[in-house]
């Protein structure tokens, strides 16, 4: 927002970006004060015990504030089931009993303020993402995109991610050059869209496709290519900003594509703030922004993201008795050995930041 129109904002700053009603009452008003979150007014002095907005080497707003989800964010995800209709089958649509109501969430913030990586965790986090472009190209898939999320709409962006991904994986010493060229003109071409009006869809899908790009120019490009990129890091932070905001557009997800797509914003927004703490971890050597990373929500049932029909999906369903955690109570849960079976590739890197090399051998069995 511009610094003129702040000034008369009347708001405080979360439910202003929210576009939420605001009782102005200080110290915090009555939503942030339910939700935990910080509170702060345009023109009133932040208090010198309260938490500041923490700047990175890019200059951006850091990503610290962006993901405040209460609880009515969580229980609101849903999408309107004529986004995607399909030929195949009306199972496709079928409603999960389960699915209507979501467990109460709390945030975790039993975890410490800062967290300095060992050399395996970066290796393994560096080897993981990596890998994300190739994955993609290979089978369409990532960990924070479904295979089926793309089954009936598939926007611009992820074509030119896709492109982009299936050239990277083909480039050699010679043809190295021009790729990173292709991959820098469709970043520049998804840089240049006006996000403003699109549809959710399309933010996800940008968000997605930009953090690919990135992927490639911050891990695998020249200097030139992680110059450009470490400039657009702080669009890759608005972007997943709105992606938490407009996730309010949503009702309650009771079928399975509409499970997808939310569950797809919950992992892009995860995997967005790890790709852009990661890289700054790289460069300054630790992570200040655990405690409220620890907060993001995900479903930890890896069967219900593996499912490959309707049919498994609405099993596993049944049988989750609580299909959504959040990212610190789940690592602790794990270390205290209260999460039992396999560890899907998502949920392995988001342990490894975590726990380290002192579980390599643990981490690697549960895989």
């Amino acid at each position: 927002m511009p610094p003129a129109l702040r000034s008369r904002q009347k708001s405080c700053i979360a439910c202003a970006e929210g576009k939420r009603r605001c009782n102005r009452q200080t110290p915090q008003c009555s939503r942030c004060l339910n939700r935990g979150v910080q509170c702060q007014y345009v023109n009133k002095a932040v208090p010198a015990n309260e938490p500041q907005i923490i700047t990175n080497h890019t200059g951006s707003e850091s990503l610290s504030f962006i993901f405040d989800y209460d609880e009515t964010t969580l229980s609101s995800d849903a999408l309107n089931p004529s986004l995607f209709e399909s030929e195949s089958s009306d199972s496709w649509l079928t409603i999960s009993p389960t699915l209507l109501t979501l467990p109460t969430l709390r945030p975790f913030r039993s975890c410490p303020e800062v967290i300095v990586l060992d050399n395996w965790s970066m290796r393994e986090l560096l080897r993981s993402i990596r890998s994300f472009p190739q994955m993609f190209a290979q089978h369409r898939r990532t960990p924070f995109i479904h295979a089926r999320l793309y089954d009936s709409y598939l926007p611009d962006a992820i074509q030119d991610a896709f492109t982009a991904s299936a050239s990277y994986c083909t480039k050699t010493p010679e043809t190295e050059n021009m790729i990173l060229r292709i991959v820098e003109s469709k970043a520049d071409r998804l840089m240049q869209r006006d996000l403003q009006l699109d549809s959710l869809q399309d933010l996800l899908a940008a968000t997605q496709a930009l953090m690919l790009f990135l992927i490639i120019q911050l891990f695998d490009g020249d200097i030139r290519q992680r110059s450009i990129a470490e400039q657009n890091l702080p669009t890759l932070s608005t972007w997943t900003m709105q992606l938490h905001v407009r996730i309010d557009e949503l009702e309650p997800s009771t079928t399975w594509p509409e499970w997808i797509f939310v569950e797809s914003i919950r992992r892009t927004v995860i995997l967005s703030a790890i790709v852009g703490n990661f890289y700054s971890a790289l460069k300054v050597g630790y992570c200040t922004e655990v405690p409220l990373m620890s907060m993001l929500p995900f479903t930890a049932a890896a069967e219900l993201w593996d499912a490959s029909s309707y049919a498994s999906w609405l099993s596993e369903s049944h049988r989750a008795e609580s299909d959504i955690v959040v990212y610190g109570s789940f690592s602790n849960a794990w270390e205290n050995g209260c999460v039992s079976g396999r560890l899907d590739p998502f949920q392995k890197l988001l342990l490894t930041p975590c726990l380290g090399e002192r579980f390599k051998e643990a981490l690697e069995q549960a895989h």
